[in-house]
């Protein structure tokens, strides 16, 4: 009398079979996951350089201001407005050190 028995090897096919077949899913899951990543840092990085470029304008706008105020053809008059005296003979505040501090003229 003949016994037959199922073959070892298909179970073991089969098992590697999953086991790699799981490998590529997890590993699809993950390459959308990173270019997801990857999307979004894109984004995020043109959203900031929009408003690097803003705040370049605002600041060559503020050093025009600042250098219109103060221009030495411009400086008589803002003293005018301000109230503010020339003095011919000033004092000048040094700082030497953490303890030391000088007044010179």
């Amino acid at each position: 009398m003949t016994i037959i028995e199922p073959s070892k090897k298909s179970i073991l096919f089969l098992r590697e079979f999953l086991i790699l077949l799981s490998l590529i899913f997890m590993a699809a899951i993950l390459n959308i996951y990173f270019y997801n990543l990857n999307v979004n840092l894109k984004y995020r990085l043109g959203l900031r350089e929009k408003e690097w470029q803003g705040l370049e304008v605002a600041n060559a706008d503020f050093k025009n201001q600042l250098y219109k105020i103060t221009d030495t053809r411009n400086l008589a008059s803002f003293m005018q407005e301000r109230n503010l005296i020339s003095d011919k003979s000033p004092k000048y505040l040094e700082h030497k050190g953490f303890a030391q501090v000088k007044i010179t003229e």
